[in-house]
């Protein structure tokens, strides 16, 4: 008896688990998407049209390959969001190294203001497909009302007990986010003048997202 109750708490836990990732791992048709998309491309959240009424929130993901180069210098991959009317800070880096760290980078006036870099927690296979997605929301979110916040996840396949590496910060010490934000792939060299430039493909924005948790 205790044997089968065994057996039906662990399938139990195993479908509940199944469920689960399915459930975080499902998005809704974005309300934007370029599959060929450059570094000098860039998207205004305020023209995306959208269906979704959480206002203050949007994400963004991208897919993500670099080839491995034991001999580069220190790179940083990523999204970066340029922010108006806000004069603590106008443009914020996120994303990744190649030496295996998550960062964010705070800007203003051409000055960086604020680090924040975080280790990755798993291993990551060089010149594979992986996914960058962004979250951000701004005081005129409903939820956590007055506050604002970036984050950050990197992961391969759906992102289910697959994350790479993650890192958040909160921007509310940083005054009023509620102004235009556009949105930008970037690749650049933290040592040197030239950078290996990573493929991103298939870009996608969801507008006033809301999130499953």
């Amino acid at each position: 008896m205790k044997k089968s109750n065994s057996i039906l708490v662990i399938a139990l836990v195993i479908v509940f688990i199944a469920i689960t990732a399915g459930f975080i791992s499902y998005l809704p048709k974005a309300d934007f998407e370029k599959e060929n998309v450059t570094l000098s491309d860039v998207f205004s959240v305020s023209e995306i049209a959208s269906k979704n009424t959480t206002i203050g929130n949007f994400k963004t993901a991208v897919n993500f390959k670099q080839k491995p180069d034991a001999f580069a210098n220190k790179e940083f991959y990523g999204q970066e969001i340029e922010l108006s009317n806000n004069l603590n800070l106008d443009k914020i880096c996120i994303g990744i190294t190649n030496n295996l760290i998550a960062r964010i980078e705070i800007w203003n006036k051409n000055e960086l203001i604020e680090t924040k870099e975080l280790g990755f927690m798993d291993k990551m296979t060089w010149g594979q497909n992986q996914t960058m997605t962004i979250d951000f929301y701004d005081q005129t979110n409903a939820k956590y009302a007055g506050k604002s916040k970036i984050s950050m996840r990197f992961y391969e396949g759906t992102g289910f007990l697959g994350d790479i590496a993650t890192i958040s910060l909160d921007l509310t010490k940083f005054g009023n986010m509620n102004g235009e934000k556009k949105i930008k792939l970037f690749a650049k060299s933290l040592e040197a003048e030239k950078v290996h430039e990573p493929n991103f493909t298939a870009f996608r924005i969801w507008k006033n997202y809301k999130s499953w948790d």
